[in-house]
């Protein structure tokens, strides 16, 4: 379905709610916007899941060799958290 938007004197625009509803896109959530020859295309950032965090850490792990341990788990715990409210 095609539709139109109007861009506001800040340069913003509302996406439709049947666009919203179908992405989804809500609240906060972080957009790409790119100029793909004389056309703006915008997609929703895909957010890592847990899984892929968690190889991460696993991959990365060791490679601050002079960081303490307490502060890695710190990271961690954070990270863990982040993705908790994200999920």
């Amino acid at each position: 379905m095609v539709t139109t938007v109007t861009v506001s004197s800040k340069g913003q625009i509302v996406l439709p709610a049947f666009i919203r509803e179908k992405v989804p896109v809500k609240q906060g959530d972080v957009l790409l916007v790119n100029l793909v020859g004389d056309k703006i295309v915008i997609e929703p950032l895909i957010k890592p899941e847990r899984k892929d965090w968690e190889r991460i850490l696993k991959e990365t792990a060791g490679t601050w060799k002079d960081i303490s341990p307490d502060y890695v788990d710190e990271l961690r715990a954070m990270s863990a958290t982040r993705l908790d409210e994200n999920q």
